[in-house]
């Protein structure tokens, strides 16, 4: 089992998969953060015919200042309290599709290097995965899951229900790319893809 670590949690992808942790790459580090603005998808997991871009939102014990992230389309972010300055953040479902957009540019800009430049070997295998026709056969699968945790039920909306609005939004904003997308938390993910490790 390959063991990844993020946001206090830790992960274990099957054994015979290629994890990457984006933004511990030099790629990240030395190139792509240099773009204003950039960001990435926390892990980006390779296994036989399966990619997975994840990310990570461990809110647990920080609900209160989460809260309006979990509403869609920043429908939130002017009404609810926080503690925590939000000019410059979204709501989850927009920072998703931006993460998984900027980190499938990352990609193809790690492809542009000569495969003996440093930073494009921590993806290579990501990156010969990802051939001309990588997007376009069926057999090879996409997703995009977010990984929530938090308690963030209400008397008026369960977490299953707050999880089912985000993906929705999150599928609508990420139609360009054909891709499964989830949000999940610890009672709700495929173990296929990953586990929770303790």
């Amino acid at each position: 089992m390959v063991i990844k670590e993020e946001s206090r949690l830790k992960f274990g992808f099957p054994d015979k998969s290629t994890v990457v942790k984006f933004d511990s790459t030099l790629f990240y580090r030395d190139y792509f953060n240099r773009f204003p603005n950039s960001k990435g998808v926390d892990f980006i997991s390779l296994d036989k015919n399966t990619l997975a871009l994840i990310e990570v939102k461990n809110c647990t014990g920080d609900e209160a200042n989460c809260r309006w992230r979990i509403a869609p389309d920043n429908k939130k972010k002017d009404t609810v309290h926080t503690e925590v300055d939000i000019k410059e953040r979204d709501s989850l479902d927009i920072e998703m599709a931006h993460k998984v957009a900027m980190t499938l540019a990352a990609l193809c800009g790690a492809k542009s290097f000569e495969t003996t430049k440093g930073c494009r070997k921590e993806f290579e295998t990501i990156l010969q995965w990802m051939s001309a026709d990588a997007f376009s056969d069926s057999t090879k699968k996409k997703y995009v899951i977010l990984f929530l945790e938090g308690d963030f039920a209400c008397r008026s909306r369960s977490k299953k229900t707050i999880m089912k609005s985000l993906q929705d939004s999150i599928n609508k904003k990420l139609k360009w790319l054909n891709c499964q997308v989830s949000v999940v938390d610890s009672g709700t993910y495929d173990p296929k893809i990953f586990q929770i490790v303790s």
